[in-house]
């Protein structure tokens, strides 16, 4: 249900993180960084320029919709691979979940190394090896029990090196750039030599991906009825390999369109990058190569790096990428940051006033009233508090502490408690049929002041702007919107002095709702601040994650 709210919702949530902009003029800004976890040059630049130049009507490039077709191999082009690809972990797990089922498997190979832990000397017999795995542990159940198999088992495995979970080990870059492309009007589709049926069950949580644009190997399935009911049975028999020169074919087959851009990172995906350059108009082709081995895995070969059992980006590759002109994405040298998990130097802040009983009760009531019309709509809780805003902004996660002092002498300073505002009337931030309602204050002479203050208290702690990381982010949605990073970034030039907006977000509505409530007379009524705190920012502009909270008393 949450799920299903989430994304109906999220422009128009994105909306309540700018709805003070309404009472402001405009401001010319540049436009927000699709990709903030991409360090500026050439590789970022490339995505971005492609992107512009076949979404703009008019362009020469332009291509429809229906065409923007985007493929992503999965296994070190999304998330991690090294040591072993993932699936693998989940193949040596029901090798030994299976191994009281066949006592041969002590002495017969690869099992007896898999049973080992030695996934080594497993890898030395080749594809025969992995296939015979595979077989031996991925068929004989339904395709409805070989699911929730995946699913209890990616729930709780870790990576071995870094102890989280392996569907945090992804690649916060790509993540921007398959939202990016969503925002954009691609399609974007998994195009991988790994198991379909192991990527579908967990690739839309983790990726955005829907299982039914999700193109992997897969082995033969048969129908049957079984206790009446009929089934799919998984059997002992590769069906398709999607690899090298078959990922063509597998796109041909599920898409029945070649894509316009294409992803990858090994010798595996070089026949899909091909393909797709083969088309007609602009195209775009991106290999990463993993040259980090600080924060990921080095190697290659290519560029004399390492030579990996899986996954080798050969030098033959890498010469083909710069002769094609296709972009190759250092590691090292592209991405400001690797995977999500990791602790960001910014932190993107709300430094809010807490509302009195007597807003809340106002607020409350308009959110029920809201819920009536739209059920759909946010209710008032611990995931959308009542609060009005003073400032925003990136500081340093380091000054932190600085900050929270710096604030609380700005309202020790102020007498909060003692302030009496105005709430003058309802307004709403208008998207598409729907809006985001508030209770709007009058700003009086002591609130401009205290905000004046909070900047000047913070400023020598800030920085322009930050990444997804600064935010609180959700397993499902570790993309922040850049809009949102963009309206954090102005926030002091947009939303201060004569252009702030005090006000407390009441939920979600739509228009013809809110048009009859602001033509409708306010009763204007007083209220005082009852609290004051700093919040980390979340998805939607949300204060999700309190920090530090301050005495108000005298």
């Amino acid at each position: 249900m949450f799920q299903l709210r989430r994304n109906a919702l999220k422009p128009i949530l994105v909306a309540a993180a700018l709805i003070a902009a309404l009472a402001c003029t405009t401001v010319t800004s540049q436009a927000a960084d699709p990709l903030p976890s991409w360090n500026d040059g050439p590789a970022k630049w490339s995505i971005v320029s492609f992107v512009e130049k076949v979404t703009k009507p008019g362009s020469p490039d332009f291509v429809p919709v229906p065409e923007r077709i985007a493929t992503f191999d999965n296994d070190g082009t999304l998330w991690c691979e090294q040591p072993v690809p993932v699936q693998l972990y989940f193949a040596l797990d029901r090798v030994k979940a299976l191994a009281p089922l066949h006592p041969e498997w002590t002495t017969k190979e690869p099992f007896a190394s898999l049973l080992k832990g030695d996934v080594q000397t497993a890898l030395a017999g080749g594809d025969r090896a992995l296939l015979e795995v595979i077989m031996a542990t991925h068929a004989g159940m339904t395709t409805a029990e070989f699911e929730q198999i995946v699913k209890d088992w990616i729930a709780t495995a870790k990576h071995p090196k870094t102890g989280q979970l392996f569907t945090d080990m992804v690649y916060q870059p790509m993540l921007e750039v398959l939202s990016y492309l969503r925002a954009s009007g691609f399609k974007n589709f998994i195009v991988s030599g790994g198991g379909i049926e192991f990527m579908r069950p967990w690739a839309e949580r983790a990726y955005g991906i829907p299982p039914e644009q999700v193109v992997g190997s897969s082995i033969r399935t048969k129908f049957e009825m079984r206790d009446g009911k009929p089934v799919l049975v998984r059997m002992p028999d590769l069906n398709f390999n999607d690899d090298k020169a078959d990922k063509p074919v597998g796109i041909n087959q599920h898409i029945g369109r070649r894509p316009i851009a294409a992803f990858g990172n090994s010798r595996g995906d070089q026949e899909m990058l091909e393909y797709t350059e083969g088309g007609n108009g602009a195209r775009f082709e991106l290999l990463v190569l993993h040259d980090d081995g600080a924060r990921e895995y080095a190697y290659g070969p290519a560029l004399g790096l390492p030579e990996p059992k899986l996954g080798a980006f050969t030098q033959a590759l890498y010469d083909e990428a710069k002769k094609e002109g296709w972009t190759v994405a250092s590691m090292k040298n592209d991405w400001g940051q690797v995977f999500p998990f990791e602790p960001s130097p910014v932190t993107a802040i709300d430094i809010l006033l807490e509302p009195d009983a007597t807003m809340l009760r106002h607020a409350e009531a308009a959110n029920a009233s809201l819920r009536k019309i739209f059920p759909k709509g946010f209710a008032l809780d611990a995931a959308h508090r009542p609060h009005m805003t003073m400032i925003q902004r990136f500081v340093r996660t380091a000054d932190l502490d600085k900050v929270y002092d710096a604030a609380g002498k700005a309202f020790a300073g102020a007498n909060i408690s003692e302030m009496k505002l105005e709430a003058v009337k309802y307004y709403y931030a208008p998207n598409n049929d729907l809006g985001v309602p508030g209770i709007a204050a009058r700003p009086t002479p002591e609130l401009l002041k205290l905000q004046e203050n909070l900047i000047a208290a913070v400023a020598p702690f800030t920085v322009q702007s930050g990444a997804s990381a600064a935010f609180v982010t959700t397993p499902d949605d570790r993309v922040i919107d850049p809009a949102l990073i963009e309206y954090v970034s102005r926030f002091v030039p947009n939303n201060s002095g004569d252009r702030f907006n005090p006000h407390v977000s009441v939920g979600v509505g739509p228009r013809s709702y809110l048009d009859r409530l602001l033509a409708e007379p306010f009763e204007p009524f007083t209220f005082s601040p009852a609290g004051a705190a700093v919040f980390q920012l979340g998805q939607f502009g949300t204060a999700a994650k309190k920090l530090r909270e301050f005495d108000l008393k005298p």
